[in-house]
């Protein structure tokens, strides 16, 4: 028997982030057989290891997950070569798992790659079906379609519920001896996106010069939201954690959370003024973000609690910011994600070239970039109609 074994980056398919798969890839007998073990984007991925670069995010333990999962695929080999395994021992057909099984596989998966995010988001989608006693290859498109309802029913939109389904039909295609039907993938809903709403220039002007007590959390809240246009839109979850050490020669050094990515932006003086008056005074920069890790908890553990926490703060931020708006006359539902929109706007009015807007904002492809733009232009094209009509 000639058999073998490697690591690699898959790059024959990509996701709609721009990675491909890392896979365990067998060769026995001249037949290919693929194990994805996780993914990642070309420019992490170390061609001479075989592995993630050291600078990607928690790439120590999904390094060591590769390593096990390859020395395991390694042990295999030497048994089908010696004949103490037959070739059904270490390619099992996928066994016939419920829902629940199902469930439980892909929570231990995801807690295996460390992404506490995604494990929370099974959990919610668990929480939310009322029997998963069914075996998951009995799944059809009825009872997807009745799941869908009970979403409606609970107040998600049709955006939510997209999300919601990729995770399900990921999870049956995984777990199920059937792989995943046409039929399963065709069921879906209206996306209803929300619209991207910014500030104009009068409303940015206005926020910029309400007068404000000083020390007070209204204006703690108004300055990070002027700093995250000031920032290049940077999401309010990474400008909560930022430290006074993180700011050095009027730059600002962080790594994205939602991304991974590097990223190093210069201050402009109004940032620069904002910046100066927190310098210092908190453990963070700005006084919202007080999670510590437990040495008592797993990694794991310690990475759902931060998460958590930052989703608390968040909430917190987006309050005061429904009573700033008021004083400062703006009508539009104010919340931090409009900070990020409200850049996006400024940038591609002065900024006729998407690679360079797509780095601006950080997004991690140019597929969901030019998405992101594509609705920011819509919206303005639909408000101006309104207009138009109205005027």
């Amino acid at each position: 028997m000639n058999a073998s074994v490697n690591v690699r980056l898959y790059k024959s398919k990509t996701y709609s982030d721009g990675s491909h798969p890392v896979i365990l890839q067998y060769i026995i007998d001249g037949k290919v057989k693929k194990k994805v073990l996780t993914k990642c984007l070309p420019s992490d991925w170390d061609a001479k290891t075989l592995r993630l670069k050291s600078k990607c995010r928690n790439a120590a333990r999904i390094n060591h997950f590769i390593s096990s999962e390859y020395a395991k695929a390694e042990s295999n080999l030497y048994d089908l070569k010696s004949g103490d395994k037959e070739l059904s021992d270490v390619f099992n057909a996928k066994k016939k798992l419920s829902l629940n099984e199902a469930f439980e596989a892909e929570l231990t998966r995801f807690k295996t790659e460390h992404k506490s995010g995604a494990y929370d988001k099974i959990l919610a989608i668990r929480a939310q079906i009322k029997d998963t006693s069914i075996p998951i290859s009995n799944i059809d498109p009825s009872w997807l379609k009745k799941q869908i309802s009970v979403w409606i029913g609970s107040g998600n939109n049709g955006a939510t519920i997209r999300k919601k389904l990729k995770l399900l039909r990921g999870m049956i295609g995984r777990y199920s001896e059937k792989g995943i039907a046409e039929e399963l993938r065709a069921v879906t809903v209206p996306a209803q996106k929300a619209v991207k709403q910014k500030l104009t220039a009068d409303e940015l002007s206005r926020l910029e010069n309400l007068l404000l007590p000083d020390g007070e959390m209204v204006t703690v809240v108004r300055d990070m939201f002027l700093m995250q246009i000031y920032l290049r839109g940077i999401r309010i979850g990474d400008l909560l954690q930022a430290h006074s050490e993180d700011f050095k020669e009027g730059r600002y050094s962080y790594r994205a959370d939602k991304t991974g990515k590097q990223m190093n932006i210069r201050l402009i003086p109004k940032a620069q003024v904002i910046f100066e008056r927190y310098q210092n005074k908190h453990e963070r920069l700005f006084p919202f973000f007080r999670w510590k890790p437990n040495n008592k908890l797993s990694d794991f553990e310690n990475e759902r609690g931060r998460l958590k926490h930052k989703e608390s703060c968040t909430s917190s931020v987006n309050r005061y910011l429904k009573i700033i708006a008021a004083m400062a006359g703006i009508t539009k539902p104010l919340s931090s994600h409009i900070a990020r929109h409200t850049f996006a706007r400024m940038a591609i009015d002065k900024i006729n070239n998407p690679m360079v807007t797509m780095e601006l904002l950080g997004h991690s492809s140019l597929a969901v970039h030019q998405s992101y733009l594509s609705d920011i232009r819509k919206d303005d094209e639909l408000d101006k109609a309104a207009d138009d009509i109205f005027g």
